[in-house]
């Protein structure tokens, strides 16, 4: 049964979309909620999913799929996913059968990641604040009401607390995941490693929940954002989820360093560091994947879901609380100011990789 609250209707389309494909949407595996993925033909775990797709998104994500399952990109050894879209008429974006071949792996004097980046200067674009926030303030201090307001919602959207379930449950997944995909022992190692400094951010995301409200810190929040429900069904899914996720998170860490609330600015260093180690991470292993030709071809289409939804983790172009935030000094730019900066960003990263950079208005949800 569905834990209460969980969007029941969500679930039955996402079941609804993955049956077609031949593909079950197993019983919850995590809190959040999130789902395993299951071959119908074996019963073997082939990814998960959550329950906070916008309507319809998952029919469209599995239709547009059709020719990599039929390919054998995605889904299950057993070929049932190829068996089931070929006969529903899907054509195979090639004719090669084999398997995805895995580059040179990085050495574990690698980890962690953002040494090597931050050793050639500092990678991120710096904001400019374009006024001086109205006050700082400290752990303790009296603090406005609308400035608590915008600073528990920035930190619900962050998520990253230790007694918030959902975070964990997330966090699950992403074991999940790397149990299920992992190309080599040194991966699914490299992973163990980013869930560590993660749980190390939802200690530290924790204490400054409670030195700001102790109920806040420990009120479950489930990521709201459709991008942490998208369905990854393979590494090259992972590898572009930390890409593009973890750099969102780096990209705002960045932009809290001059924060008014103090301790927000004093931990903001370290998260934009490990951030910006763990989108390496997944970028390092996208350029293995698309050392391959067919792994490229699989990663060029991801792209199609992975990078509209980066795109949209920014919020609303015209966000009517930007400039509310921009004003108490919370943040030093809008939405859109941030969001083109991370483009560019993104945009250089993938084309030294050979993989083209999706129009940007495409699939979008929030202009």
């Amino acid at each position: 049964m569905p834990r209460p609250g969980s969007n029941v209707c969500a679930v039955d389309d996402v079941r609804q979309a993955y049956a077609a494909a031949g593909i079950i949407v197993d019983q919850p595996m995590a809190y959040g909620t999130y789902y395993r993925l299951r071959c119908a033909g074996c019963g073997t775990s082939v990814g998960n999913v959550g329950d906070r797709l916008l309507p319809g998104m998952a029919e469209t994500i599995v239709a547009a799929q059709a020719d990599l399952y039929a390919a054998g990109l995605l889904g299950c050894a057993c070929g049932h996913q190829r068996a089931t879209a070929a006969a529903r008429g899907a054509r195979s974006v090639d004719d090669d059968r084999g398997t995805i071949a895995i580059a040179a792996r990085p050495s574990g004097d690698d980890w962690p990641f953002w040494r090597g980046v931050y050793a050639s200067g500092d990678p991120l674009p710096r904001f400019t604040r374009d006024m001086a926030a109205a006050q700082r303030f400290e752990e303790g201090d009296a603090l406005p009401p609308e400035y608590r307001e915008l600073l528990t919602k920035m930190l619900r959207h962050e998520g990253e607390r230790a007694g918030n379930k959902s975070f964990l449950g997330f966090m699950a997944t992403c074991a999940d995941v790397a149990e299920t995909h992992y190309p080599t022992a040194r991966a699914r190692l490299i992973k163990a490693e980013y869930l560590a400094e993660e749980l190390k951010h939802a200690i530290m995301f924790h204490r400054l929940a409670v030195g700001l409200d102790p109920d806040f810190a420990l009120r479950d929040a489930p990521y709201a954002h459709y991008t942490f429900h998208l369905p990854r069904e393979s590494w090259a899914d992972d590898a572009l989820f930390h890409f593009l996720v973890d750099l969102n998170g780096a990209f705002h860490a960045r932009d809290w360093r001059d924060s008014s609330y103090a301790p927000l600015a004093e931990m903001s260093s370290t998260v934009e560091r490990d951030e910006l180690g763990h989108s390496e991470m997944g970028y390092r292993f996208l350029a293995e994947i698309v050392s391959d030709a067919r792994g490229r071809a699989l990663a060029q289409r991801l792209l199609a879901k992975w990078y509209p939804a980066a795109l949209d983790m920014f919020g609303r172009s015209d966000s009517p609380n930007a400039p509310k935030f921009i004003r108490w000094g919370l943040k030093s730019v809008g939405n859109a100011e941030i969001r083109a900066a991370y483009k560019t960003y993104v945009d250089a990263k993938l084309v030294a990789l050979s993989l083209e950079p999706p129009d940007e208005r495409a699939n979008r949800r929030f202009l």
